[in-house]
């Protein structure tokens, strides 16, 4: 760990701690190298990392300075991409995470989600079952599944998909493997979603999001990962 992470790390466990209030303003650089005995180098790293996880935020100009925040969606979002973005994950456990995280999204969406976010799903979903392109029916499905995070009402889990969904269209949405046919049961899938979601029933709700993405989940495991899996005694995505 560098002297800039140890710093920002330490700063941020004040903060999640409550000693540092939401708002208050940071000492100059110059000062908090001084109490902080490291130098204006390492202050100026420090802040930074905090600024791109949402823990401090910059402001210039009169009445300028660094201020405490506590990260939003959007923050949580942006730390998430940047962290699994530099992992050099595997597609297919990130599939697998995501069967195992959405259902969560779908059930508290059933029992919280309004009748315009319903409403903006019905046009994703007759926009995605008329698509010619493939791109736009990505981009419909990744909007589809993000909708329905930020409908769960939780900011963390919408946080999460957010940050999430760059990673999930570069590693699990492969042309080669989205067929038209593929296509046509995503939508039939997102069908089911939505009539659960419509019923305003947690369980299915859950349990048809769940059966959508680990269907996902081992149609884009290597043969050689599900021998690996086997192997372990693990089951394959998709399979209880």
């Amino acid at each position: 760990m560098t002297a800039a992470q140890d710093l920002a790390e330490r700063i941020k466990a004040r903060i999640m701690r409550g000693e540092l209030a939401q708002g208050v303003p940071l000492p100059p650089e110059r000062q908090l190298a001084e109490h902080e005995r490291v130098s204006r180098t390492t202050v100026r790293g420090a802040l930074s990392l905090l600024a791109a996880e949402g823990f401090v935020r910059r402001r210039v100009g009169r009445g300028g300075g660094t201020f405490v925040t506590r990260p939003d969606a959007e923050s949580v979002a942006a730390s998430i991409r940047l962290a699994v973005g530099s992992a050099g994950l595997d597609a297919a456990d990130l599939a697998e995470a995501r069967a195992h995280l959405e259902p969560v999204c779908a059930q508290l969406a059933a029992e919280r989600i309004g009748e315009d976010a319903l409403a903006r799903l019905d046009r994703l979903q007759s926009r995605m079952a008329r698509a010619a392109d493939l791109r736009e029916f990505l981009a419909d499905n990744s909007a589809f599944h993000r909708l329905i995070a930020e409908a769960s009402g939780n900011s963390v889990l919408a946080g999460l998909l957010k940050g999430l969904d760059a990673p999930i269209h570069e590693l699990t949405d492969d042309p080669a493997v989205v067929t038209r046919a593929r296509m046509h049961e995503t939508v039939r899938a997102h069908e089911a979603i939505l009539f659960a979601l419509r019923r305003r029933d947690p369980v299915q709700a859950a349990a048809a999001m769940r059966k959508h993405l680990l269907a996902h989940a081992e149609l884009i495991e290597s043969p050689y990962e599900r021998g690996r899996r086997r192997q372990h005694g693990v089951a394959p995505a998709g399979r209880d």
